[in-house]
């Protein structure tokens, strides 16, 4: 471990609530790196000074100025010490109180490196009394060698009322060490055996609507890589499953994208289409807070997909994870409709793949990913319900369809080697469930090769993990 210290900063705008402690020597599992020896500096419309009730050493915040309403913050010194490892837990708790009710107070994590926030993570309540609220976030750590701050925030304040801050308390805990793989063959470690995994995940989508605490529904927005507008209308669930609708847009509710990843050619947004993943709510790079993510484990769902032989051109359903932290995804399916522009038929099988950086895509020369076709045999993947699934364990994917081995990726080749044991791959990864329409490479949708309306079907998701994995 190595200690770094603190840059000096002007005495003027700081406060030290109690006496500096010396850090440990070594960051045992919840080691504090952060307390009520921490100083802090507020924001430039505020001031900060210190209370002392009884034994408890409170900060206390207020507005320099009375008019309007505002916003005010104090952040904290950095941590001292150095995160080392990535994927490091850092817990921050506190106690917070506003003297005006019903405003918003938020504790947040920063993750510094430099002079850099890398990655943040923070927790809202609003407050119906003048109480005291015990707030509590976490963050899981992005870089080596990082430091921490947490920043304290109230929102809407009117006058020149008083917030409070008491028990900071921020704690590391570092990841735990990754088993040692297993050496048993790729083609026998199977976490869906309930003799090797235990189930992490289910969703059956058996309500009348999309459970909102575990998904994330996205609206209103767009992807740079097709023609569709994504909306939370396109998301819907019933019968026993989720139904992700495609629809051809009529010229008034189309919409134009002057941001588009191709000019002129799908500037034009005239299907609209949903998508849905486990994102956190506090959004990309604070993924699997609140929401799943699990680093390595047997990933499945059942689906019907709507890529048809005919009148299907660039329908494009998909079932992929994506990296919490890092740039990497793996995808056990993604599946398009036909005709195409190739001179091939693509919507009869589908193709697995997995990218350590997904912005490799655009660019040219080797890549780091690998990718595979499917082979399905005889079936027709768009004619019934299949299984689409992905055995991840710590020396190897294996994609499966309806529980059949389809594809394996060893890690340790001399090609894939250098990005699998890499950090892409030492993270969490989320799950996504989206439909695209239309890609410069199959085509884009038209009125003459595409049918007007069109639904991706998932019936159940399934997640486990590996009994070894847990130490059980």
């Amino acid at each position: 471990m190595i200690w770094r210290r603190v840059l000096a900063v002007a005495a003027s705008a700081l406060l030290t609530v109690a006496p500096s402690a010396s850090p440990a020597a070594s960051q045992d599992p919840g080691a504090p790196i952060l307390g009520s020896t921490t100083t802090w500096t507020p924001s430039a419309n505020a001031k900060v000074k210190r209370v002392t009730l009884g034994s408890a050493r409170i900060v206390q915040l207020t507005p320099r100025k009375s008019a309007g309403r505002k916003i005010v913050s104090m952040r904290s010194s950095v941590s001292a010490a150095a995160v080392d490892a990535v994927g490091t837990t850092v817990q921050a708790s506190a106690r917070l109180r506003v003297s005006q009710p019903g405003r918003r107070l938020t504790l947040t994590i920063l993750e510094i490196k430099g002079r850099a926030v890398v990655a943040r993570r923070s927790t809202t309540v609003k407050p119906s009394g003048r109480g005291w609220k015990t707030m509590s976030v976490s963050l899981r750590t992005t870089r080596a060698g990082s430091r921490i701050r947490v920043q304290a925030q109230a929102r809407r304040l009117a006058g020149t009322p008083s917030v409070r801050l008491a028990g900071l308390s921020v704690r590391a805990t570092p990841p735990t060490p990754t088993p040692v793989r297993s050496t048993a063959p790729c083609s026998q470690i199977d976490y869906s055996d309930p003799a090797q995994g235990v189930r992490t995940f289910t969703e059956d989508f058996d309500g009348t609507a999309i459970d909102r605490s575990r998904w994330r529904v996205r609206d209103n927005t767009f992807l740079n890589q097709d023609q569709a507008w994504i909306t939370k209308d396109a998301v819907t669930v019933h019968d026993g499953y989720l139904d992700i609708a495609g629809r051809k847009l009529s010229a008034a509710q189309s919409k134009y994208n002057l941001n588009a990843l191709y000019p002129g050619v799908n500037t034009l947004r005239d299907y609209s289409t949903g998508y849905i993943d486990t994102i956190d709510t506090a959004g990309y790079g604070n993924a699997a807070g609140d929401r799943f993510g699990q680093k390595f484990g047997h990933f499945e769902i059942r689906a019907w997909v709507p890529s048809e032989a005919t009148m299907s051109r660039g329908i494009w359903p998909a079932f992929w994870l994506r990296a919490d932290h890092q740039p990497g995804e793996i995808d056990p399916m993604e599946s398009y409709g036909a005709p195409s522009i190739r001179s091939f038929d693509p919507s009869s099988s589908y193709e697995w793949n997995s990218w350590a950086d997904t912005s490799q895509g655009s660019s040219t020369g080797p890549k780091q990913m690998t990718q595979g076709r499917a082979d399905v045999g005889t079936d027709k993947i768009w004619q019934d319900w299949h299984t689409y699934g992905v055995n991840w364990s710590p020396g190897c994917l294996r994609y499966l369809y309806d529980g059949r081995t389809v594809g394996v990726v060893e890690f340790d080749g001399p090609t894939t080697q250098p990005y699998f044991r890499g950090p892409t791959f030492d993270d969490t990864f989320h799950l996504r469930l989206n439909m695209q329409v239309g890609s410069s490479y199959w085509g884009w949708a038209d009125d003459e090769h595409t049918r007007p309306e069109f639904s991706y079907r998932v019936d159940w998701v399934r997640v486990y993990q590996g009994r070894e994995l847990l130490g059980r």
